[in-house]
């Protein structure tokens, strides 16, 4: 791909696994090409701390405003599927969406899908101040759509019928810290821990937390802490559920998986998908009432039979530890050149 310079858009200030792989993708781009084709353009708060401490390893200072794009037909910028009211501004250059979630792209963009989250009387007024916008041409007139997940693939088939030539994969991976301490956490003792994400599927966790409160195991929400506090509780603890919505390749279940926790996710979004989460279909759930008892009973069975268990994720862990490598030949593949 003959391509002077690649901008990649992406959210000021913000630390989350979209913005980080949005950074992992412009390190593997210059480090593969050996120089530095691509580039950072943050939008929005320019008060915000730039770049967010933990990326600087990604980018040191190699980025710019994304006032600063200039935009000619040499140069392709990279969009998040949430910036695409940005997209029809630049005129020249090429133009890829990376799609790291579907659900937070129909958020801003499906009646539909608000209607059915948050009701019809609060998705009319979000309608009416402009907060639901149709980006069906953007995606249509995009050169490529990169798909972090299969979830994502079969979305842009199924909804906006975009072709296959049109499409390519381009997951991720998750942060080496976690990666290279596999080994080493399969060793620890492991405490009778489930571990949450409460920022997603909270409702449906309190009910399982609440018809358990008599087993031999302890809850813990993981939340409001850094990659090290996070790595030492996976790496510690027995299981990690992750219900509510998945709307891409969830990066928390692998950082559990690879870290030795027996994982249990519902099967909506990029879940469902065995593609997306490979493990096997008895540790996936629909997050019904009807099925508590039956997560109840899983999680009882991770904690008192976990060294058996654990060994159901051995094909999962090894999936992981693959990613990065996968991620690298996928950018070779894209964004064309020699591997070094």
């Amino acid at each position: 791909m003959n391509v002077k310079k690649i901008y990649v858009l992406c959210p000021m200030g913000v630390k989350t696994g979209g913005p980080e792989l949005l950074h992992q993708l412009v390190y593997q781009i210059n480090q593969i090409f050996d120089e530095k084709k691509a580039i950072m353009a943050y939008i929005g708060n320019s008060e915000q701390k730039v770049p967010v401490d933990e990326y600087k390893k990604y980018i040191g200072d190699n980025w710019i405003n994304a006032n600063q794009i200039v935009d000619r037909q040499e140069n392709l910028i990279i969009f998040p599927e949430t910036f695409l009211s940005l997209f029809n501004k630049y005129k020249y250059s090429s133009k890829y969406i990376w799609w790291l979630s579907v659900d937070n792209y129909l958020n801003g963009s499906s009646f539909k899908f608000n209607v059915n989250k948050i009701g019809l009387l609060r998705t009319l007024m979000c309608y009416l101040r402009g907060g639901i916008k149709d980006y069906a041409s953007q995606i249509k007139n995009a050169d490529k759509n990169l798909c972090q997940s299969y979830y994502a693939e079969d979305f842009l088939k199924s909804e906006y019928k975009i072709s296959s030539d049109k499409i390519a994969y381009l997951s991720d991976y998750i942060n080496d810290l976690y990666v290279n301490s596999n080994h080493e956490s399969q060793k620890n003792d492991r405490r009778n821990i489930v571990l949450y994400n409460p920022k997603k599927g909270l409702d449906f966790t309190k009910k399982i937390i609440k018809k358990s409160t008599n087993k031999n195991w302890k809850w813990v929400p993981l939340i409001g802490l850094k990659n090290e506090e996070v790595k030492r509780y996976l790496e510690t603890s027995k299981v990690y559920v992750d219900f509510g919505n998945h709307p891409g390749k969830d990066r928390f279940p692998r950082e559990a998986a690879i870290l030795g926790c027996c994982v249990l996710t519902d099967k909506r979004g990029a879940a469902k998908y065995f593609k997306d989460v490979p493990i096997p279909d008895k540790y996936k759930y629909e997050d019904k009432n009807k099925n508590i008892p039956k997560i109840i009973q899983m999680i009882e069975y991770c904690i008192d039979n976990y060294e058996t268990a654990s060994t159901d994720f051995k094909d999962y862990r090894n999936y992981i530890k693959s990613e990065k490598d996968g991620f690298k030949q996928d950018v070779i593949k894209i964004f064309g050149g020699e591997k070094i």
